[in-house]
């Protein structure tokens, strides 16, 4: 398959039996997808080999259940009404854009968002410690991502106000993480609220993994042979993890169904960064959360090129402001 601008002209779904696809460092052809029962059996080596691994019912296993359900019919209480959050209570949130317009959708998120940050870190400290030992040191990032995609139909005609919402509310085109701000070596996590279904999901070109591939900022420019996308489908609490560096992209919701995920980040090794990222965000020691050594979590990544990269833009742009 020949990838356009976006969105890309034919989908595939994942086949019963996932395609083979080679590893990045050479070694034996992995599955494109696996699924897991627990945490304690995840091994990130195989995530960066370009593995994508299903955690079933993961998210019970990090936090409480039904604890960040909870959180988001708060979310809605608090900022549409508690009519609505009973009603969403009581039909699924995959509901929600029948009781709540866009503007409403855009503040349950932003709501959600100030709720969930200190309860994800408190998650991916759980997820590491619920790790068995691996190759390499773990780091844990500060992102956070509350992403609520409703139907197509529900945010029509609104899409260039909701720019900024790009990734968390509308769909966002094919690319590789690292191309923003991320590590070349991070895992996302990708944490199903409800149901993740094939017509609003997420599309991942396995076979482009780890290629060159030709790109302006963070648009991938067109015309290059990316193979074809898989989907995977998601019960509420399953956990997704995949490497940030497949090309990947918001699956455009046709459904009838608003789709919720939380995303957070982890690196396995020392964090590197693309030589042409635009940003720059560190990844954080675990061992030193929670001590007096917190300010010194950070540390492993600042002593990185892509930090000093990051100060040159910073200096341009504060240069540019001024001349201008």
């Amino acid at each position: 398959m020949v990838c356009r601008p976006y969105p890309c002209p034919s989908l595939s779904v994942l086949p019963s039996r996932p395609p083979e696809i080679r590893s990045e460092t050479g070694r034996s052809s992995l599955p494109a997808v696996t699924s897991h029962r627990s945490l304690d059996e995840l091994d990130l080596r195989h995530v960066l080999d370009g593995r994508m691994v299903v955690v079933r019912d993961g998210l019970a296993q990090l936090t409480p259940t039904g604890s960040w359900t909870r959180a988001a019919l708060a979310a809605i209480a608090s900022t549409v009404s508690p009519e609505a959050a009973e009603q969403v209570s009581e039909r699924g949130l995959e509901h929600i854009h029948t009781v709540a317009d866009i503007d409403q959708l855009r503040a349950v998120r932003d709501d959600l968002d100030r709720r969930l940050r200190p309860a994800a870190r408190h998650l991916l400290l759980r997820f590491t410690d619920l790790l068995p030992p691996q190759s390499r040191k773990v780091y844990v990032s500060d992102h956070l991502g509350v992403r609520i995609m409703p139907p197509r139909a529900t945010v029509n005609g609104r899409e260039e106000e909701l720019d900024e919402y790009t990734g968390f509310m509308v769909p966002t085109g094919a690319h590789v993480d690292s191309w923003f701000n991320t590590a070349v070596n991070s895992v996302n996590l990708w944490m199903a609220l409800s149901r993740v279904r094939r017509d609003n999901g997420l599309l991942i070109w396995p076979g482009a993994y780890r290629r060159s591939l030709l790109h302006e900022g963070v648009r991938l420019l067109p015309g290059q042979a990316v193979g074809e996308p898989v989907e995977v489908q998601l019960d509420p609490g399953d956990l997704l993890l995949f490497a940030g560096d497949h090309l990947h992209a918001t699956r455009p919701n046709s459904g009838p169904e608003t789709r919720w995920v939380v995303t957070k980040r982890i690196c396995l090794g020392p964090p590197r960064y693309h030589p042409r990222a635009t940003g720059w965000v560190p990844y954080l020691d675990p061992r030193l959360l929670g001590t007096p050594l917190r300010p010194l979590a950070p540390l492993r990544s600042v002593l990185t090129a892509g930090r000093a990269r990051q100060l040159v833009r910073q200096t341009r742009g504060r240069l540019n402001s001024r001349v201008t």
